[in-house]
């Protein structure tokens, strides 16, 4: 099984046209399984609906988006917020001085890919620099679609 954990910052992509926006579309139909931290459809709503109050979008899109953004959800392996998770975070946020948000997905990252035991292929997904820079540390393979 190859699986891409999708962070919010390239997830967000799916539901508006940025650079990446094509790359992180294939994500979700190249067969690949795809994961998240539960806090990542959060930081996706938070996004679009900020982009809403920016008038970037309209109140009728941020709804669609909402439902396209909790179908999509539904499809992911959710990774949660377990003390695990926030064990490691911590010690993530201190070590590679990362924001809270970066260190719980790059935790979550590191916790699945360890739990699930037939792997072909796994990677992180994501446009933030920091956070990539921080999961090569930890040895993960990534992909930043905003390259592409």
């Amino acid at each position: 099984m190859k699986v891409d954990y999708v962070d919010a910052s390239a997830w967000v992509k799916r539901y508006y046209q940025e650079p990446g926006t094509e790359a992180t579309q294939a994500l979700f139909v190249e067969g690949a399984v795809l994961a998240c931290a539960s806090l990542g459809p959060v930081e996706v709503l938070a996004t679009l609906s900020r982009k809403r109050k920016a008038r970037q979008i309209s109140q009728a899109q941020l709804q669609q988006k909402r439902l396209n953004l909790e179908a999509d959800w539904q499809q992911f392996i959710q990774v949660q917020f377990s003390a695990e998770v926030l064990e490691k975070a911590l010690t993530l946020a201190a070590d590679l001085s990362l924001r809270g948000a970066d260190a719980v997905h790059l935790d979550s990252a590191i916790v699945l890919q360890q739990n699930l035991p037939t792997l072909e292929g796994f990677r992180l997904v994501c446009c933030d620099n920091e956070l990539l820079e921080a999961a090569q540390q930890m040895g993960i393979t990534t992909f930043n679609p905003a390259s592409c």
